[in-house]
C-alpha cells in the first residue's frame, strides 16, 4: 500500500497527465450524477377536449360535494378495478376498498385531488388523472421524489416563514429528505433537494407525492365512466 501510495502522489510524465486527466473525468461524472438538471412536470389539463367528458366531470363534482353515493354509483363502470387482482372488478369490491358510506373514507378526498390536478387524454376513449401520476419521469423513484403543484413556491433556508428564500420553484420533481416538520401556524414543512443539488424546506400544501390514488375514464356504449380507481 506505501509503494502504491508513492505512485499515485508523484505520477512522471505522460502517465501521470493521464491519471490525472482520469481523476478529473470521474470528479465530474460524479458530480453530474449527484446535481442533474432540474425537472419540471407542469400542470395538464385536457377536460375541455371532449364536451361530453367535460360534462361527465361537472356530475363527478357535484357527487363529490355532495359525497352523494347514489349519484356517484351512476358515473362508476359496471366492471370498474379497484385494485391489481384479476378478481378486484365490480361495485362491490370498489365499495369494499374504499367504504363511500363511511363518514371517514378517503375515497372523496381522493376524488376531489383527481378533480382539482385534471385530467390527461390519452386516447379518444380514455382520460386519465392525476397528470403527476401518469407523467412521472420512469427514471425516478416515486416513493423517494415529490412534485411542486405550484408556481413560484418558495424554497426556504428553515422550516418557517421568515427563513429567507432560497430558490423559487415552479412545478419541480424534489427529493425527499425526511420527515414533515411542522412548525409555526402548523404549517408542515418538508425538507427537500432539488435534482440541480439545491436543499431547503417547503410548504407541504406546495408538494405531492405521485405515490397517490390514480384514476381512468373510459368512454363505453355512449358514456363516459370511472373505470379504474387504484391505489400505488
Amino acid at each position: 500500500m506505501a509503494d502504491l501510495h508513492v505512485q499515485r502522489a508523484a505520477p512522471a510524465g505522460r502517465s501521470g497527465v493521464f491519471a490525472r486527466r482520469v481523476m478529473l473525468v470521474l470528479v465530474c461524472l460524479a458530480a453530474q450524477a449527484q446535481n442533474r438538471t432540474a425537472v419540471r412536470l407542469y400542470p395538464v389539463d385536457e377536460t375541455s377536449r371532449d364536451p361530453a367528458f367535460r360534462s361527465f366531470t361537472g356530475k363527478l363534482r357535484s357527487a363529490v360535494a355532495a359525497r352523494n353515493v347514489k349519484a356517484l354509483r351512476k358515473l362508476v363502470d359496471d366492471d370498474v378495478v379497484s385494485g391489481p387482482g384479476a378478481d378486484d372488478t365490480g361495485w362491490e369490491k370498489f365499495a369494499a376498498r374504499w367504504h363511500p358510506d363511511e363518514s371517514d373514507s378517503d375515497l372523496w378526498p381522493a376524488l376531489s385531488d383527481l378533480l382539482s390536478l385534471g385530467f390527461v387524454r390519452e386516447h379518444p376513449r380514455l382520460f386519465v388523472s392525476p397528470y403527476l401520476v401518469w407523467r412521472f419521469p420512469r427514471d425516478l423513484d416515486m416513493s423517494t421524489h415529490m412534485v411542486v403543484v405550484r408556481d413560484d413556491a418558495p424554497l426556504r433556508a428553515a422550516p418557517s416563514v421568515k427563513a429567507p428564500v432560497e430558490a423559487e420553484l415552479s412545478f419541480d420533481i424534489v427529493v425527499k429528505l425526511g420527515a414533515p416538520d411542522t412548525g409555526q401556524a402548523l404549517i408542515h414543512w418538508l425538507r427537500v433537494r432539488t435534482l440541480d443539488g439545491r436543499t431547503g424546506y417547503m410548504n407541504g400544501r406546495d408538494l405531492m407525492s405521485p405515490l397517490m390514488p390514480r384514476a381512468q375514464f373510459g368512454f363505453e356504449m355512449g358514456r363516459w365512466r370511472l373505470v379504474a380507481l387504484e391505489r400505488p
